[in-house]
Formats: structure tokens, sequence, C-alpha cells
């Protein structure tokens, strides 16, 4: 049956920004939502739920999912909507969210910064306690890339409330990030420009002005740290990895084999869980995968690991 877009209370009436009808998709039920935040903005999210009642009321487990850096709530090639789709499927409620100044949620895009990112998953995970199941149910967070880390900067945040984590092609945070991690991401990106270089449609997209000049500059010859004096967003006013010692749940780590920035990123949090970071921790390489997971098969070796997870 269908349902109108759901306000959570305190969210203003932003629906004709949203789908305005959710319905059944066989083994599952979405539902769009708008969630406050204490900051007074709001959080568009959509709500796939199991098509079972019984797991409705009583799901294997509450997932929330983040997107990455600049993206909406889908993910890259909606990869989190496959995702949220197929653990629907199997009995678990997942909750995808938009992060501040993206896709349905409020604010201005230069002002989402990793605390306030941190901040909308709270709004997520209030969400899913109080109205979804049991208040009491396993609480996992997942991400991809940057929202990767935003997942595990809200269980530093809030490590009882949060029982695993699953990063996907998740790298370390920026004070931890060093110059060859500058070089790696230049050189991928400089691999793909060239990739691109050589099909006609890009040329006609060049001849037309419809290529970001600027945008290919600065991924070819910037870094991510910040310049002396300017801050940096995708960093937080607290020491989440020091902090990250003190959770003790369960941590999964997923890297496409294709990824050039994927061996160091795996070589730093097999570190940071040797340090004390997470009861147990599992890391795993997709064969050949690229950072986004775009391949069929690859998404589905994706989605069998995350599952497998959850289940043990």
């Amino acid at each position: 049956m269908a349902r109108g877009c759901e306000r959570w209370p305190g969210a203003p009436n932003l629906s004709q920004n949203l789908l305005t009808e959710t319905a059944a998709f066989g083994a599952e039920a979405r539902r769009a939502l708008l969630l406050p935040t204490e900051q007074g903005h709001q959080v568009g999210a959509t709500l796939h739920e199991p098509s079972v009642q019984s797991e409705i009321a009583n799901p294997k487990s509450k997932i929330l999912l983040l997107p990455g850096w600049s993206g909406p709530r889908t993910g890259p090639a909606e990869l989190l909507v496959q995702l949220a789709s197929r653990l629907a499927a199997v009995g678990h409620a997942v909750l995808r969210i938009d992060l501040h100044g993206r896709g349905d949620s409020s604010g201005r895009f230069k002002d989402g910064d990793l605390d306030r990112m941190i901040a909308d998953a709270s709004a997520g995970l209030e969400y899913l306690q109080s109205k979804i199941g049991n208040p009491k149910s396993k609480m996992v967070v997942g991400g991809v890339c940057s929202g990767g880390n935003v997942a595990l900067g809200f269980a530093s945040l809030r490590p009882a409330d949060v029982s695993a984590v699953c990063a996907l092609s998740t790298l370390p945070f920026q004070p931890a990030r060093s110059k060859d991690f500058d070089r790696r991401r230049r050189w991928k990106n400089l691999k793909q420009y060239a990739a691109k270089a050589i099909k006609p449609e890009t040329w006609k997209k060049l001849v037309h002005g419809e290529v970001n000049m600027d945008r290919v500059k600065k991924n070819i010859g910037a870094t991510e740290q910040s310049a002396a004096g300017e801050r940096n967003l995708k960093d937080s006013a607290r020491d989440i990895e020091k902090e990250l010692l003190a959770w003790k749940g369960r941590a999964l780590f997923i890297w496409g084999g294709g990824d050039e920035e994927a061996p160091p990123a795996r070589a730093h949090f097999e570190k940071l869980h040797a340090q004390g970071c997470a009861q147990e921790a599992r890391f795993e390489t997709i064969a050949g995968a690229n950072h986004n997971f775009y391949g069929r098969a690859w998404r589905e070796e994706l989605t069998a690991k995350i599952e497998a997870f959850l289940a043990g």
C-alpha cells in the first residue's frame, strides 16, 4: 500500500521536494522521510523495510547508510539504493540519508563539514531507534568513501549506540593523510581523465563548454590538505581516530582491488585496529573493483560480504 512522505515532528513541510508516494517493492517497502537535526536543519531520508510484518516489528538489525562527500543518499550509481534493497529483502531495516546541503537535506553545501555530517547521522539513528522495531535492536552504521569516515566518527561519538560499522572504500581521516595519498589520488584522477580524453564525446563537451576545467585542474594538481590558516571541512574538531580506540564494536572494511588508494588505506586501518579500535575487524578486498564498485559482479560480491558480516 502506498504511503505519503512522512514528516518527523519538528520538520517543516518540504514534501513537494520529495517523492510523495512510496510503496511495496517486492520483498521490501520504501518510505520517504524528513528528519530534524538538533541544529535546526532537516535531513532527507529513505527508509527500506522488509515486507514481512514480523520482520518490520523486529528487524534483524537497523542499518544507517551514508553517502560520500558530495553525492545524495542514492550513493554512486545507486550503490546505496541497491544495498538497502537487498538488505531489507532479507530482514533488515535500512535508512539512507542525505548529508547537510546535499539531496533533499536543508542547508548550504559549503557548510557541510565532517562534524555536521556526524550530527546528521544522529538524526538518522534517533529515528531508527525510536520508530523502528525494538529500541534495543542492533544498530549498524555504514558508508561509502567519506560516508565511512562519518560512520566511524559517529561510532567514536556514541560508542554505546553503534554495534557495528561497514566502511566501503574509506580512507584515513585527514590528519593521518600523507603526501603519498595525495600522489596516489592525483595519479588516479590523471588516468581517469586520460581515458576520457580519447573518447569523441569528451571533445564535443569540451568544444561546447560543458567540461568544468577548474575542477579538472583541481583534481589533477590540488591536495586535500588545507592551506595554512584555512579550515579543512573534512577534518573534525575531535581526534576521532584516538577516540575510536575506545570503541569496541565490530567493523567491516571493504575496498576495490583496482583502487590505487586502497592498499595504504587498508594498512592504516589494520594498524588502528591493532592499537585497539573495534573488538573485531574484517578487512576485505574485491579483486579488480574500482572505488565505487561499478561492476555488477563487484556489487554482488560486496553485498554478499556485507550480508555475511551482519550474520556473524
